[in-house]
């Protein structure tokens, strides 16, 4: 089921994919043409790659673009899309090239304004035989680029390969292509003898053992490439949660094997958890209805709202830092700063208000809560920082107060015998969170919800880049702002007492050595998805420390139960909703299930070792007289005088041992 896969957006996952690969593409294509130029023209050929095997065909498609249909129309303006900008592009020419089953491996757009009878490129307004020819070439060349830059970085994924044929979808492009059959055959492929007018009878396609149920149903009967949307699905009526495409894929997905993969073994535990929805939902901020709705979207939300920049990158398909680039707020003095904590010098972006609140020094902010009354809901908590209720500012600070909320909350009430409150320094350990690492800023908040309190946060995942491996650094006031200092570029004296350091691991937790943490946490760790929970779940367990982790949904603690089952032979102990989780949505495209950044927390209940059965203890003879001197220790014991007459008894002290002097 895909709902278990916490995937995105199809539409947004489909279009972040193309962008990248296209600037990538538009980057090696200026760089080829600055090449050809210290070479004087000389073409680059072939590629060193080896045959694609599983699709030696690969078809070159050719798309016009033209205006949105109504049904487009009415999806860019709910999104507040300016549709003036895609009338721009109407009259351009797209060059798809994919395999034979479909998988896109590459396009372009070209902007064409019409081509002759015999397939070549014209600019409008021109006629001469010369500009025809100027312009057929320029064709020929970008196509060849194309099936280059497709060979050697597809942008299906997977390792570089070509093809031996290529298909042309497109009779006007082929006849260029054949007039320029010589240039072709440098890429080393044969191309057809007529163009194709379909696709063809593609070849039976392998079907990957994890991949995920719901697109296997959406390919099954399909056109190879043809998509259908969530706004063509429809939903089941037994649970009123699952959306599929079609009746015959919710008659597979009811009746698939082994049975806890079928919808009919999830139905009843889907009803319930689309009953949480109204709990999700009770928060008391003031867009709580926009951003609660099932027809929520985070990216309009976010755009509505120029949340564009800062941390809030990373919350959006549409605005994704290029590299892994952090913070510029670092303390400067003496070397240069390691680059790859340089990066974003506004952590809260627009919201200027709340940074100035939530970045400000110690003595200037609120009293911290008591440890007996500990805040337990967010209006508690904007009403003691001072926080606006109609600030979506809370979105980013749910994973910090999802710790403080553990810490006094839970943590005494779970492991009493602890005394997490009483303790002055604690080591966290926090698993395969690659979002709140790169939110570091953040975290701050617990120093001050908790001033007592020293920190050392350890982030632990194969996700986390690679220079970050095994560095450290610290969260510090530095006069009347934050910043993030370097051990290695501070003096030690200069570390004020008031600090959080920090390190990065990128690794696996169980390849993790070092001492015990106090205490463990992971925000949406899909036990079910990953296969490193299989070894990591068995260490916590022998480390016999608290584990909580936060999920996104309840049907994802439902799976992480099996997981844990099946790993330790433990347990998880019952979700419940996290007073703290983020208050937007988090849309599916093919289920209706309430999804919210840390909506729900459990912790891990460890299988009880059976003590060793201990050994039975050989009886003792009975003490004896302290007075009577104790026989030699190779003497056997004699028998009872009850059974033995004087003369027995004479005989068996003749036969015992005697010690020589």
């Amino acid at each position: 089921m895909e709902l278990m896969s916490r995937s995105c957006d199809l539409r947004m996952e489909f279009c972040e994919a193309m962008a990248q690969w296209f600037r990538n593409y538009e980057a090696a294509m200026r760089a080829n043409q600055q090449r050809a130029l210290r070479n004087k023209g000389k073409s680059q050929g072939c590629p060193k790659v080896p045959v694609d095997r599983s699709s030696p065909h690969w078809l070159l498609h050719r798309l016009d673009c033209g205006p949105p249909p109504p049904e487009a129309q009415t999806w860019l303006s709910r999104v507040n899309v300016d549709q003036s900008e895609i009338m721009q592009h109407v009259g351009q020419t797209v060059l798809m090239v994919t395999d034979a089953t479909g998988l896109p491996l590459g396009f372009d757009v070209v902007s064409v304004g019409g081509a002759n009878p015999k397939g070549g490129a014209v600019v409008k307004g021109t006629n001469s035989q010369k500009t025809k020819d100027n312009g057929e070439g320029k064709m020929t060349e970008r196509i060849l680029g194309l099936l280059r830059h497709c060979m050697e970085a597809p942008m299906s994924g997977g390792a570089p390969r070509r093809p031996q044929i290529l298909r042309v979808l497109d009779r006007k492009l082929h006849k260029l292509l054949r007039r320029s059959v010589d240039t072709v055959a440098t890429l080393r492929l044969t191309l057809t003898s007529h163009a194709a007018d379909d696709w063809g009878a593609p070849p039976p396609r392998r079907r990957a053992a994890a991949e995920p149920d719901s697109s296997r149903a959406a390919r099954a009967g399909g056109p190879p490439f043809g998509l259908r949307w969530p706004s063509c699905a429809t939903v089941i009526p037994q649970c009123n949660a699952v959306l599929y495409c079609s009746d015959r894929c919710s008659e597979i997905d009811q009746s698939r094997c082994p049975e806890d993969s079928s919808h009919q073994h999830w139905c009843k535990k889907l009803a319930q958890c689309l009953r949480r929805g109204a709990e999700l939902a009770d928060l008391p901020f003031t867009y709580t209805p926009e951003v609660t709705g099932e027809d929520f979207e985070m990216e309009r939300f976010l755009t509505q709202n120029r949340l564009d920049h800062g941390y809030w990158v990373h919350w959006s398909l549409l605005v994704r830092s290029p590299h892994f680039l952090l913070h510029s707020e670092m303390d400067h003095s003496g070397e240069s700063t390691p680059t790859w904590l340089t990066g974003h010098a506004d952590p809260y972006g627009p919201l200027r208000a709340e940074s100035d609140i939530l970045l400000s020094c110690p003595g200037k902010g609120p009293r911290a809560p008591s440890l007996t009354a500990p805040l337990v809901c967010w209006l508690q908590y904007c009403k003691w920082r001072g926080l606006s209720l109609s600030s979506p500012v809370a979105a980013l600070l749910s994973s910090p107060l999802s710790i403080y909320y553990i810490m006094t909350s839970l943590v005494p009430r779970d492991f009493p015998e602890l005394n997490i409150l009483k303790k002055k320094s604690l080591k966290i350990h926090i698993i395969e969170s690659n979002r709140e690492f790169q939110s570091l800023l953040v975290f701050w908040e617990l120093a001050m919800l908790l001033p007592h309190v020293t920190f050392e946060l350890l982030f632990i995942g194969e996700g986390l880049p690679q220079e970050c491996d095994e560095q450290q650094f610290l969260l510090q006031q530095k006069g009347d702002r934050l910043a993030l200092v370097c051990p290695s570029f501070a003096q030690e004296d200069g570390v004020g007492k008031r600090s959080i350091r920090v390190r990065g691991y990128r690794r696996a937790y169980h390849m993790l050595q070092g001492p015990k943490p106090d205490l463990v946490i992971g925000f949406r760790p899909a036990f079910r998805l990953h296969d490193f929970w299989l070894s990591t779940l068995p260490r916590l367990q022998s480390l016999k420390v608290p584990a909580y982790f936060c999920e996104d949904n309840e049907l994802s603690c439902v799976c992480s139960q099996q997981v844990m089952g099946a790993a330790t032979g433990g347990a998880l102990s019952p979700p419940h909703v996290n007073p703290f989780h983020s208050p937007l949505r988090v849309a599916r495209g093919d289920n209706r299930l309430p999804w919210y950044s840390n909506a729900f927390v459990f912790h891990l209940i460890y299988k009880t070792v059976a003590a060793c059965p201990q050994r039975v203890p050989l009886a003792r003879p009975r003490p004896c007289d302290p007075a009577q001197p104790l026989p030699p220790a190779n003497q056997k014991p004699p028998a009872e005088a009850s059974k033995m007459t004087r003369k027995e008894r004479k005989q068996a002290a003749r036969n015992i041992p005697r010690k020589r002097k």
